[in-house]
């Protein structure tokens, strides 16, 4: 008898077992990249963000940051970027200030089909020169655009479309992402704009980080060539940037096939003095460049047509990814 319940003991506990590991091996597990979103995006109920501020030399800067998700993020973000005494001691110690005039208001927004659509208060107007005007105009679409439902940006003033600034800034109906911080205002027309990665910091030194550069070139048969050539000659003197790849380091050749593109340099590139946070610079300036191309999703890196490793360790026998966010900071 004893016997028997024991069997039948046994023989329960192997059934709730089996129906437990069916239940489990049936459930369906959440992709790698869509559970690192969801944490992304809903631990605390905060969102990163990314943001574009005005440094001491007056060029904008991306930075990622934390925001509580609410709804309307858009203009939550567009808030961000208003001068408050708040916001300005948060900034200070990153050599950062928000580029919208204290008491700008977000009236209104839409977005529909990639446009976004924003109606300021007047005070979005009160900037005291030209280039203020410009950072202003190309942090809000900058800022928006970093959300992949838009694509365009219209800006309205109380209800009108702001065709010009009162310092001369011309607007077009519909802004994109183009010419953000421009090295020269005056070039050749045959010449097409790059987009080049370089680093700064604040005064302090509290806060490194990197910096989109318009810098006009001639147009060439393999163009990220020649924008990886551009990043090796460095920044334009007197804006406070600084070049991380040694300037005697060549661009052997750059491929590229479907997404992919092969970036292939010479063996100079490994003589940038030593230590991790430079190296990973050096590759970040050059992933960063290459990224703005369209459509671009995968980088490889060779020295002398080898993938081998850096010397601080940075492997390139696989592509190196795009940083999920660009300058992220706790603030």
């Amino acid at each position: 008898m004893l016997k028997r319940i024991m069997e039948l003991f046994i023989g329960a506990l192997f059934v709730l077992v089996f129906l437990s590991a069916c239940r489990f091996l049936g459930e369906k597990v959440k992709p790698l990249s869509e559970a690192s979103d969801s944490t992304r995006e809903t631990q605390a109920n905060m969102r990163k963000t990314v943001f574009y501020f005005v440094n001491e030399q007056n060029l904008l800067v991306p930075v990622a940051k934390d925001i509580p998700w609410v709804e309307g993020i858009g203009k939550a973000a567009l808030e961000n970027l208003v001068y408050t005494p708040e916001k300005e001691r948060e900034l200070e110690d990153k050599g950062l200030k928000p580029p919208l005039p204290p008491g700008t208001r977000v009236l209104g927004m839409t977005i529909r089909d990639g446009l976004a659509k924003v109606d300021f208060s007047r005070e979005f107007l009160d900037l005291t020169d030209r280039l203020q005007e410009e950072n202003a105009v190309k942090a809000v679409v900058y800022t928006l655009t970093e959300f992949p439902t838009v694509q365009r940006v219209h800006l309205m003033v109380e209800g009108k479309p702001l065709k010009r600034c009162p310092n001369g800034t011309v607007l077009s109906d519909e802004l994109m992402r183009e010419m953000i911080n421009l090295e020269e205002r005056t070039v050749a027309k045959t010449k097409i704009p790059v987009t080049l990665y370089f680093t700064s910091s604040s005064k302090t030194g509290a806060f490194s980080y990197f910096v989109p550069v318009t810098r006009m070139v001639e147009k060439s048969d393999n163009i990220m060539k020649t924008a990886l050539e551009e990043l090796i000659k460095g920044p334009k003197e007197g804006m406070g940037l600084s070049a991380v790849i040694p300037p005697d380091t060549k661009v052997l050749n750059v491929s590229r096939y479907g997404n992919e593109v092969i970036a292939n340099f010479s063996k100079e590139i490994e003589g940038y003095g030593g230590g991790v946070e430079i190296e990973q610079a050096l590759v970040n300036t050059i992933v960063l460049t290459l990224y703005e191309f369209p459509g671009v999703e995968k980088v490889t890196l060779q020295v002398e047509g080898e993938s081998g490793v850096l010397p601080e360790g940075t492997m390139l026998d696989v592509p190196i990814l795009k940083p999920a966010y660009i300058n992220p900071v706790n603030i």
